[in-house]
């Protein structure tokens, strides 16, 4: 049976079926090493606040460039994290 199926199938028996939903921020961070530091420092601050971290998606690259060399890698990232029950509530 598909999935619409199965949800409709549950709907009609009274019960509440909810969408898988995820949430996503937006960080910003910069690294002297390299572009996946920058990405690794997006998701480090990330785990600090945030739970059901599912995916992490880098939307823009830039670097900060000085005497013709890249000074600071710069990182633009979209972070994704399930929504649990306790925040379904609100």
């Amino acid at each position: 049976m598909s999935d619409v199926a199965e949800h409709k199938r549950e709907e009609k028996r009274g019960k509440v079926v909810l969408a898988n939903v995820a949430k996503v921020i937006e960080l910003q961070a910069e690294s002297s090493k390299s572009w996946e530091d920058a990405v690794q420092l997006c998701l480090a601050e990330a785990v600090r606040t945030v739970r059901n971290i599912t995916t992490i998606s880098v939307s823009e690259f830039t670097a900060a460039v000085k005497d013709d060399a890249v000074q600071r890698y710069q990182v633009r990232c979209k972070v994704a994290f399930a929504i649990d029950d306790a925040m379904r509530a609100h």
